[in-house]
Parts: C-alpha cells; sequence; structure tokens
C-alpha cells in the first residue's frame, strides 16, 4: 500500500454507490445511493480492507464504521 494514493472502489450495494479510502489521513468517504456522502475519520486500513472483503457492504458500514467513527457530511 502506497500511503499517498487514495483507493476508489465502485460497489455493488443497494445503499452504497462508491467509497473513497486515502491512507495519508485515514479518511474513508462513503458516497450512498440516496446522493449524500459521508467521510469517516481516523479509520485504520484494516477496517477499510473488512469492508471491501465484506459480503454484505452495508452491513458492514452499519456495524463496523456508523457506530465507531467520528464523521461529517459532505
Amino acid at each position: 500500500m502506497n500511503n499517498n494514493l487514495t483507493e476508489f472502489i465502485t460497489v455493488n450495494s443497494s445503499v452504497i454507490k462508491n467509497v473513497w479510502y486515502k491512507p495519508s489521513l485515514a479518511s474513508l468517504v462513503v458516497d450512498y445511493n440516496n446522493g449524500s456522502s459521508y467521510e469517516y475519520l481516523d479509520v485504520p486500513y484494516f477496517v477499510f480492507e473488512g469492508f471491501r472483503s465484506a459480503e454484505s457492504k452495508g452491513r458492514f458500514i452499519n456495524k463496523h464504521i456508523k457506530t465507531r467513527f467520528e464523521f461529517k457530511k459532505w
């Protein structure tokens, strides 16, 4: 992993459209299908890896990200 590169993935989910992860900031930006976007702060890379490999992206976000990390709406 290069800490200067933002990782981007398009998600096949009924809730989530895209996810951006910036390792140098430990920042995870989630673009939701409803048009809203949120930045989750201080998210470790291993959490992003867990998201990427999760069978249900929406369930993972709800259980492991929304409840544990500060966020701001974009």
